[in-house]
């Protein structure tokens, strides 16, 4: 998410979020996000994943047919808006048939690809398929700044030719930064840049471990001081002090709307919670979605849950979450160390800006963190 603050508060309600919510409360499927395939043209080194090169068997991935009855399922069971990621989505030799078909059964369809395979003949594919959104990764303002990540040659200018065309075929795309140490003081320059580009500016300010555990891309995750630098520059502090929080909010929404697919058909809750709750070679969509006991478990966690943060005085300026908690921490109910020093760093600027008292508190559980 970006830092500016939640995305939903009262008074900023629009009729989307209201379906959203809607969704949520009825345990109605809404959205989801289709991991076609792990093999991937760059070698990003903050990746989560563990990719594999192009050219690697397909490693079980769904077939073209088998992928044409997933989306049916999704389409019987109301699903509207459908993601399309890897790995490398456009890597898949049929990912035109999968994305083709997904718009002949409806779904508001969004495309996530680092560009390097986007040339004209692609982008007139794109264009065809009137996708939503294509998102389009980019870890620096500059080649040097973001081949240092991907570490592939020319993929900064192959990226930003991917932009070009898509803008030409009036693609709505959005530039998709996850903020680092190597680029967050880039900041203000990455956001000039998409707008040059056409693009919409997105940026997500936690690097994850990967989903194996492994904590090697953490050595790209912001410092403390390189939140608070961030804050400063981008914070609103109207969307924080005015946020508000009672024991039956439930921090995360996961496990109510939406549901995450690997490659080779697993199915979890979201991409942070890698608990497998069943697999589509050996059930339905539908019996996953409807009679899974995991679905209930995860989506009813409200703070009153958390034994640590509900009595944390941040509550208000933190953002949760559940997976990261797990992945991290070891205990899915446990504070996620990193959300809380995202909500320490949000604390000492909310203050430096005179909007927090000057002795608001800082959480005993916390204070050896900005000691």
């Amino acid at each position: 998410m970006s830092v500016e603050g939640p995305s939903s508060l009262p008074g900023n309600v629009t009729p989307y979020d209201h379906l959203v919510a809607q969704t949520r409360k009825q345990h109605r499927l809404f959205s989801a996000h289709w991991e076609v395939t792990y093999r991937c043209n760059q070698k990003c080194s903050h990746c989560y994943l563990d990719v594999c090169s192009p050219a690697s068997p397909s490693l079980d991935e769904l077939t073209t047919p088998e992928c044409f009855r997933v989306i049916d399922e999704l389409a019987d069971l109301g699903a509207l808006n459908l993601t399309l990621s890897g790995g490398e989505v456009l890597v898949r030799h049929d990912w035109f048939q999968i994305a083709q078909y997904a718009r002949t059964r409806k779904f508001l369809l969004r495309l996530f690809t680092n560009g390097i395979l986007i040339t004209p003949h692609v982008a007139d594919q794109i264009a065809s398929l009137h996708p939503y959104a294509v998102e389009i990764s980019v870890y620096g303002a500059d080649a040097e700044t973001h081949e240092r990540i991907t570490q592939r040659a020319r993929s900064f200018e192959l990226t930003m030719r991917a932009f070009q065309l898509l803008r030409e075929r009036g693609v709505r795309t959005v530039f998709k930064t996850p903020l680092m140490r190597e680029n967050v003081r880039q900041f203000h320059a990455l956001r000039t840049l998409a707008d040059s580009l056409g693009a919409r500016f997105r940026y997500d300010i936690t690097i994850t471990a990967k989903d194996n555990g492994g904590r090697d891309p953490l050595k790209h995750r912001l410092t403390y001081d390189d939140l608070v630098w961030l804050f400063c520059e981008a914070i609103d502090p109207a969307l924080w002090v005015e946020r508000k929080l009672t024991p039956e909010t439930r921090p995360c929404a996961i496990a109510t709307n939406a549901l995450v697919i690997d490659p080779q058909g697993n199915v979890s809750p979201c991409v942070q919670v890698r608990q497998r709750i069943g697999n589509l070679h050996e059930r339905s969509l539908r019996e996953i979605w409807e009679s899974s006991p995991a679905w209930n478990e995860l989506s009813h966690i409200t703070l009153n849950d958390l034994p640590i943060c509900r009595a944390c005085e941040l509550q208000s300026v933190c953002v949760r979450c559940h997976g990261l908690a797990l992945l991290e921490d070891g205990d899915l109910r446990a504070p996620a160390t990193v959300n809380c020093l995202e909500a320490l760093a949000r604390r000492q600027v909310l203050v430096e800006k005179g909007v927090l008292p000057a002795d608001f508190p800082i959480p005993a559980h916390l204070r050896e963190m900005v000691v």
